[in-house]
């Protein structure tokens, strides 16, 4: 796939980025293989960690009927990817992709391997088109060992650190947008998206769907851009017997702060419009009558909910932090589906020098499902790494990554966390970034 989009790459000079205002919101490459927030050469990478592991959940019971909590396991992890940008003369390439095994040495029952892969191309046709691709993929069945190395990529429907369960899930994601420069600040997008989740658990629900989108934006000086997004989403649960139409319409502004500070913000609302199957009760002369107290009935829910997402990013000289709220509609994680979504997160990376690298982040997520009678779930992570170079190709790495997950009213707690110490071989001229 990388050869085939370098294959495409025209030699024509163009300035690819002189359409993009502050906070245009930016598919294709966009945020794809960078680092903190800044663009990063591509570079590859292999490593070798020693890992500890608790508060694994298989999608398993008991005995007794409660769920099985597997935790303090030691284990080896081997790892490879390549992450980074590139801009060639008409074009920008956008590449994050990892892959892990695992190893445990008591509980080989739970070794596996994971791999992700983002891969972004914007070609610029010619001073008024520009196209925009993405292809996200992966394979991964642990959340919290993914959470804290993979960057958040935008506009992606499913993200491996939103596992519930540590099972296996396959997704892909298409996508592809066209831009038209109506004028030198004017410019008008249409594309959409094709996306499909497979989950191994056949008690867990997959997912498949399309989104419809346009948008229109405007750059009203050289650092404020204002503008509009119409979004169509339909996602399909085969084995719920369901589905469900998102319509939103969102008002979009950014503006750039000084030479350092960018901030985004969004406001609108959606309309959902879901269908399937829940369980009722009936009435007592029924009941008396079939000997039964409750059956299965269609369901139709029409809803108009609030959408809003705001987002701050600081550059410094050797560092990033970036603070960002989303609120509005999500496809679930195979137990709740449709849902509202809110969703929170903190990242901040420090390069201190040739030789050290650091980063801290954080997230915050809570799901409401719309039509389903369950209670809340809500997800709290966080995490820290650091990297040392010994050499120009050899670097050490550690980090530390911990999950929260509750669902409300005590009916569900649980907390896991990851330790990974380790090295890893990957030239560069600064210290290797997972994230």
């Amino acid at each position: 796939m990388i050869a085939i989009v370098l294959a495409c790459c025209s030699t024509v000079t163009a300035q690819i980025s002189d359409y993009l205002g502050p906070g245009v919101l930016s598919r294709g490459a966009g945020d794809i293989g960078t680092r903190a927030g800044q663009d990063v050469n591509l570079r590859f990478f292999a490593s070798a960690s020693g890992i500890y592991d608790t508060g694994i959940l298989p999608y398993s019971v008991d005995g007794n009927g409660k769920l099985i909590t597997v935790g303090g396991v030691y284990g080896t992890e081997v790892s490879i990817g390549a992450y980074g940008v590139h801009n060639f003369h008409h074009g920008r390439l956008g590449l994050d992709y990892r892959g892990t095994y695992r190893h445990y040495a008591q509980q080989t029952f739970y070794d596996g391997s994971d791999h992700t892969l983002a891969l972004g191309y914007t070609f610029q046709k010619s001073r008024r088109l520009i196209f925009d691709t993405r292809q996200i993929a992966g394979t991964v069945s642990q959340g919290t060992s993914l959470a804290g190395v993979l960057p958040t990529i935008s506009d992606a429907v499913v993200t491996p650190a939103s596992l519930l369960f540590d099972n296996r899930m396959n997704y892909l994601q298409s996508s592809l947008d066209v831009n038209y420069l109506l004028s030198a600040h004017t410019t008008l997008t249409v594309g959409g998206d094709g996306f499909g989740v497979w989950r191994k658990a056949t008690g867990l629900i997959g997912m498949k769907g399309y989104t419809l989108r346009g948008t229109i934006q405007h750059r009203v000086t050289q650092r404020t851009t204002v503008g509009a997004n119409y979004q169509h989403v339909h996602y399909d649960f085969p084995k719920a017997f369901g589905e469900s139409d998102i319509n939103s319409l969102i008002g979009t502004f950014a503006t750039q702060l000084g030479p350092s500070w960018t901030l985004n913000l969004g406001a609108g609302a959606y309309l959902a419009e879901v269908q399937g199957l829940q369980r009722v009760a009936v009435e007592p002369e029924i009941a008396a009558l079939l000997g039964v107290s409750s059956t299965v009935q269609t369901f139709y829910q029409r809803s108009i909910f609030p959408q809003w997402n705001a987002s701050i990013n600081r550059r410094f000289r050797r560092a990033n932090l970036s603070l960002q709220y989303a609120s509005g509609a999500s496809a679930g994680d195979g137990i709740y589906l449709t849902s509202r979504q809110d969703s929170g997160s903190v990242n901040f990376g420090y390069t201190a020098s040739r030789k050290w690298s650091f980063s801290v982040s954080g997230g915050y997520s809570r799901l409401q499902g719309i039509g389903q009678d369950l209670q809340p779930y809500s997800q709290l992570t966080g995490g820290s790494g650091v990297t040392y170079s010994i050499t120009h190709a050899i670097q050490l790495i550690a980090r530390y990554d911990a999950r929260h997950q509750e669902i409300i009213n005590g009916v569900f707690l649980q907390d896991s966390y990851r330790a990974t110490i380790g090295i890893s071989f990957s030239p560069g001229d600064v210290p290797l970034a997972f994230h």
